[in-house]
This record gives C-alpha cells, structure tokens and sequence, in this order.
C-alpha cells in the first residue's frame, strides 16, 4: 500500500468523512527539503467530518496529526490540510472546496 493509500485509510478509519481528497503533491518539491526520488514526501488533504464539528482548526490539524503520527514522524515531509464540517463546506456554496 502506498502513503497516499494509507493517508486516506487513516483518515477515513479515524474521522469517518462525507468527503476525502488525499493528493501526493510530491512533484512540485523536486529538489526542495524533504523530497524523495519516487515521491511520496508532500501531501495535501481536503476532508469533511462531522467530527470536526465544535472543534476549532488548530485542534482539527492535531486530530489529524494524531492519527498520522507514525507515517508523520518517518515518511510525510510534508501536509497541507483543508478539513471542515459538512455545514461549512455547505455555506461556502460552491460545493466543496
């Protein structure tokens, strides 16, 4: 399984979103810190969780930080993090992100 795999089973496991967009953003860091040859290093994550509801977007990163702590610690150099509520992304109006 590959960390793009493993990113979107953690989360989905953890967090049970209406919506899950895990990108491996790895090519745009060709010869920056922390790239890898083959990938793997950055990531962008785009979620909707009910479970975010009531929670602020600091502890939101944490929930996330908490369930890829290991893959965090030894594989991810780096995650962008978009994560809100379904009522949020509804309020936005364009669907999504």
């Amino acid at each position: 399984m590959g960390m793009t795999e493993t990113i979107d089973a953690r989360l989905r496991e953890g967090l049970s979103p209406s919506h899950l967009a895990v990108t491996d953003d790895s090519h745009h860091h060709v010869g920056h810190a922390g790239y890898r040859e083959g990938g793997e290093s950055h990531f962008s994550v785009e979620i909707v969780s009910e479970k975010f509801i009531g929670v602020n977007r600091v502890n939101r990163q944490r929930m996330i930080h908490d369930l890829l702590k290991a893959e965090l610690v030894s594989t991810i150099h780096a995650l962008q993090i978009k994560a809100n509520t379904p009522d949020e992304i509804k309020a936005l109006g364009t669907g999504g992100f």
